[in-house]
């Protein structure tokens, strides 16, 4: 299977960015804060400054606040800077649509955004397109150019289409990717094999490690009333005739089982997870999830 073209929308949702970011809310979460958020990082304590309303509430020194009679947060400066590597799915059944817009394709704008962002932040940003191999790896850096470097990566057609074999590429990624880093790994992680958890665990050992998971409406359920359909497997090319209204509510609870046992391993080896499905902008559930994240890792 491969892929003649990939159309992404880039450049509005650039802007969309820039918009949110002065307005101070995606900025908080993904690029002034997205530092705070990585567990391993070292903080020093830099002094106090003025609190305004969309500082987080428990930054706030009562004691220095009452002394100052001015609510004042603390500040903390870096001690290092983030490696955050992207590790990004564009085998066959990435390159499925019912919506108008290819996982893959969806997949990509939300890397665009986050590289975008984060690179703001000043940190170290780098991505893998994987197949049953790397198709592109570029190590983490930083500075604008390389967001053209990956934005071109990611409009080029040719990188897109292949066999699966995430084994290989945890083993893969483990031998060049410094310790210091954050992983992200952006799959619809179909075609599993079932000792798949065990490159999972190895890579969490190594790495701050969140999944996210980027599915199809199609592939959690099946249409109604349809009749039989012809189904092909993206990866073998076998073809099987299907009865949509006999397999449908047993397709629907085999998916949601799957969707589950993939969130229960992440979360096993103490990595976060983020479902998102193509018929919804990514935006609001990627700020819950970080700002979530971003509470959890203040009160650890």
């Amino acid at each position: 299977m491969a892929i003649k073209e990939i159309k992404l929308d880039l450049t509005p949702k650039i802007k969309k960015l820039e918009v949110y970011t002065k307005k101070n809310i995606l900025n908080k979460m993904l690029e002034g804060n997205w530092s705070s958020a990585f567990r391993g990082r070292g903080m020093e304590f830099a002094g106090f400054r003025s609190y305004n309303y969309n500082d987080d509430a428990s930054q706030i020194d009562w004691k220095a606040t009452l002394r100052a009679k001015e609510t004042l947060v603390r500040e903390y400066e870096i001690e290092r800077s983030v490696n955050t590597f992207f590790l990004f799915d564009v085998s066959n059944s990435m390159l499925f649509s019912s919506t108008g817009k290819l996982k893959c394709e969806y997949a990509a704008e939300l890397i665009d955004t986050m590289i975008y962002a984060i690179l703001e932040a000043g940190d170290n940003v780098g991505m893998g397109m994987f197949t049953d191999k790397f198709i592109v790896k570029i190590e983490p850096n930083m500075g604008h150019g390389m967001y053209y470097k990956i934005t071109q990566e990611l409009l080029n057609p040719e990188n897109y289409g292949g066999n699966f074999d995430f084994e290989a590429i945890c083993k893969l990624t483990s031998t060049f990717l410094t310790t210091n880093a954050m992983l992200i790994i952006i799959s619809d992680f179909l075609g599993l094999n079932d000792n798949w958890y065990k490159y999972l665990n190895m890579l969490s050992q190594n790495y701050e490690v969140i999944g996210i998971m980027v599915r199809d409406p199609r592939d959690s359920e099946l249409p109604e009333d349809i009749g039989q359909y012809i189904l092909e497997d993206p990866y073998s090319g076998e073809k099987m005739k299907v009865d949509m209204n006999k397999y449908r509510e047993l397709y629907r609870e085999y998916v949601k089982k799957e969707e589950f046992e993939i969130e229960k391993r992440f979360k096993a080896t103490k990595s976060d997870f983020l479902k998102i499905k193509t018929d919804e902008d990514f935006y609001d559930p990627l700020l819950k999830f970080f700002r979530k994240r971003q509470y959890v890792q203040q009160n650890m």
